[in-house]
């Protein structure tokens, strides 16, 4: 079977953290037998063709930055402008690919722009869609008409709607004509590297104590991730136990903002930036830590607190998007209300101190995950059944 995957968020090259969770999901499919392209947009230095494990990647040429940035964080004229290239460019290499390597199923994920433009194209080339909704293609655009009007037609357009969460679900059945076409596929994760093996080597590179509590945060460095929330909180808690260390994996416009807070703070030697990580290596800071932490103000299913639980983590994390549905609050972690300072210090605060609390929760997190069948092999075994369904 051949499928074309339409995506924003892509690896730019081997070993990128960006949009690694859709590589691992195709990658599987490329192991199982499936011909897979994915169609994304070109960024600066990398190649416009190339096979990766497998999957064949087709990069369009669009009015792009001369740096990397998300879409997402577009705004502006310029930036309005890029994105109408970005659409055009972005359909006419779909409909080629399509035409070209005789595709049978289209796959976009984010259901705005690529499920957009990608249901257009599957309605010309005749063509089954599937549309896969994250989080922010549909929490952003909630009170804006003429996006819901957009997200309405890729819906309904769709052959499935995939949800990665159930709260997203909810959302996304009020805005199609048939609710049996939105289905819940929750992220998964892959539990040959995600698993509770303790990397105390990793602790030593960056001069942690077997005695120090190390917090882990996961994610892209800027406001909406709850980061400033997150730092105030943790001077609270420094100061009351200096055994206490705060490790930032990932890279973002806000981290120089961070350091001079922290500069301020006078903890910035308790604060750790690792920088971005490699996907293949982003099992060890888990494995490193002792407590994990999301504060978001916005989540689908976050792919990171799937991680931290399969590495036996107790997990506090903001109560948005599907996070209530794999943390229970009292069970295997704590949920905070977003921007919520002293709740988030209590919370954190209950789990430093306690270290078989810790461990319960932990332990509850993998019991959690594999009850809920959250792995990464169980999703690849029932997105082949979706797409089977088709003939």
């Amino acid at each position: 079977m051949k499928i074309c995957i339409v995506t924003t968020m892509f690896p730019k090259f081997k070993g990128d953290y960006y949009g690694s969770f859709v590589f691992d999901e195709v990658k599987e499919l490329a192991k199982k037998g499936f011909e897979i392209h994915v169609v994304t947009q070109h960024n600066p230095g990398i190649p416009y063709e190339e096979t990766m494990d497998n999957i064949h990647i087709h990069r369009f040429r669009w009015l792009e930055p001369k740096t990397f940035r998300a879409l997402v964080h577009f705004k502006g004229i310029m930036d309005t402008f890029r994105m109408v290239t970005y659409v055009i460019s972005l359909f006419l290499n779909l409909i080629r690919i399509v035409r070209k390597y005789k595709i049978q199923i289209i796959h976009a994920h984010s259901v705005i722009p690529t499920g957009f433009i990608a249901s257009m194209v599957s309605k010309i080339m005749n063509k089954p869609l599937f549309t896969t909704a994250h989080g922010m293609d549909i929490n952003n655009f909630e009170n804006q008409r003429i996006f819901n009007y957009f997200i309405s037609v890729t819906l309904n357009s769709s052959f499935k709607a995939i949800a990665v969460s159930e709260d997203l679900a909810r959302k996304m059945k009020l805005m199609v004509n048939d609710e049996t076409k939105v289905f819940v596929l929750r992220n998964g994760v892959d539990t040959s590297r995600f698993n509770p093996a303790r990397n105390r080597s990793l602790r030593d590179n960056f001069g942690i104590n077997d005695d120090d509590v190390l917090i882990l945060f996961v994610g892209y460095l800027d406001k909406f991730k709850g980061i400033f929330e997150l730092i105030n909180a943790f001077y609270e808690i420094n100061g009351e136990n200096k055994n206490v260390k705060l490790m930032m994996v990932g890279v973002g416009p806000r981290k120089g903002e961070l350091v001079n807070i922290l500069t301020g703070l006078d903890i910035n030697n308790e604060v750790i930036f690792t920088g971005r990580v490699e996907p293949q290596k982003i099992h060890k800071f888990y494995q490193a830590a002792d407590i994990f932490t999301l504060p978001s103000y916005t989540e689908g299913l976050p792919v990171s607190v799937l991680e931290a639980m399969a590495c036996e983590l107790p997990v506090v994390a903001t109560t948005v998007g599907g996070v209530p549905e794999i943390i229970t609050d009292g069970l295997n972690g704590f949920l905070v209300s977003p921007k919520n300072e002293k709740d988030l210090i209590k919370k954190l605060v209950a789990l430093v101190n306690n270290e078989n609390l810790r461990k319960e929760f932990g332990k509850n997190s993998l019991e959690k995950l594999n009850e809920n069948s959250m792995t990464l092999q169980k999703k690849i075994e029932l997105l082949i059944g979706f797409y089977r369904d088709v003939h």
